[in-house]
Order: structure tokens, then C-alpha cells, then sequence
């Protein structure tokens, strides 16, 4: 599925998700977690869908110790991206809500299948390694909080 770069806040969703942006500072610079997938090439920040009954938050923290193997807090609301992908041959909008998260305990080697690799990179590095400008958006958003907090 192919996103067609539609980052727009007027879209009415036909599905969402969330996940958060996890930062902490390691001498004087700010780092944050990215999930690979070698397969298609795709370096993210960690998100997914709710299982049943889930609200934005809990699908949120869920979806992150998941994928990164960390368990988290939220901190505050970063912001919704929204876009447009097609499967098949219908086009989805979908809206995702990112979350500013600290990292409370956990191990990072302990994340699940879906992605190959998760790391810690710092954040200057990290926006140009992120596949998706709604993502790097979002991380330059997340950085603008972390340093006022």
C-alpha cells in the first residue's frame, strides 16, 4: 500500500491509529526510538491500530511497548497527521495521533516481529533517516515540546 502524500487535517478518517515519539536526552542531545523494516525500506516512528474497545491513548502506549519492546508514559499530545493510501482500488484516509512518551523501563531487543530494527537516534539524524515527511513533522513538533518541558 502506497500513500499518496495527502497531509491534510480536513480528511474524515475511514480508519486510525497511534503510537508516540520517545525521546530522552543523552549528553545534552535529544534521541529518539525508530523502527525499521528492511523490506520496504521503511525506517518509522512506532504506531498501530486499536483492538477492539481502545481508545487513541491505550492503542497508543500498547502499539509502542510492542513494537519497541519499551514500556512508556505519555507525556502530552503531539498532533493527528492525516493521509491517503490505496488498497484495493479504493482509496483509505486515514488519520494518526502521535503521542510525546518517555521511557519508564524495558529493553529495546525485546520488541516484536513487525519491525527488523529498533534504535535510539538522535533526533537531527532521525528526521532525515524517517521514510514519511508527516513523520519527520511530527518528530520536529516533538522536539519543540521535549525542549520546553
Amino acid at each position: 500500500m502506497k500513500r499518496t502524500g495527502i497531509y491534510s487535517d480536513h480528511l474524515q478518517p475511514d480508519v486510525w491509529s497511534s503510537g508516540g515519539v520517545i525521546i530522552r536526552k543523552n549528553n545534552n542531545e535529544f534521541e529518539v526510538i525508530l523502527c525499521e523494516r528492511f523490506s520496504e525500506k521503511l525506517i518509522a516512528l512506532p504506531k498501530g491500530k486499536p483492538n477492539t474497545g481502545e481508545d487513541v491513548k491505550t492503542t497508543a502506549v500498547r502499539e509502542v511497548q510492542e513494537e519497541t519492546g519499551l514500556k512508556v508514559k505519555i507525556k502530552v499530545k503531539i498532533k493527528d497527521i492525516f493521509y491517503s493510501f490505496n488498497n484495493n482500488n479504493k482509496d483509505i484516509h486515514k488519520r494518526v495521533t502521535f503521542f510525546l512518551m518517555e521511557e519508564i523501563d524495558g529493553y529495546i531487543g525485546n520488541h516484536d516481529d513487525e519491525f527488523d530494527k529498533v534504535y535510539w537516534e538522535q533526533w537531527s539524524s532521525a528526521l532525515k533517516k524517517l521514510t514519511y515527511q508527516g513523520e519527520k513533522d511530527v518528530l520536529e513538533e516533538a522536539i519543540k515540546l521535549a525542549k520546553n518541558t
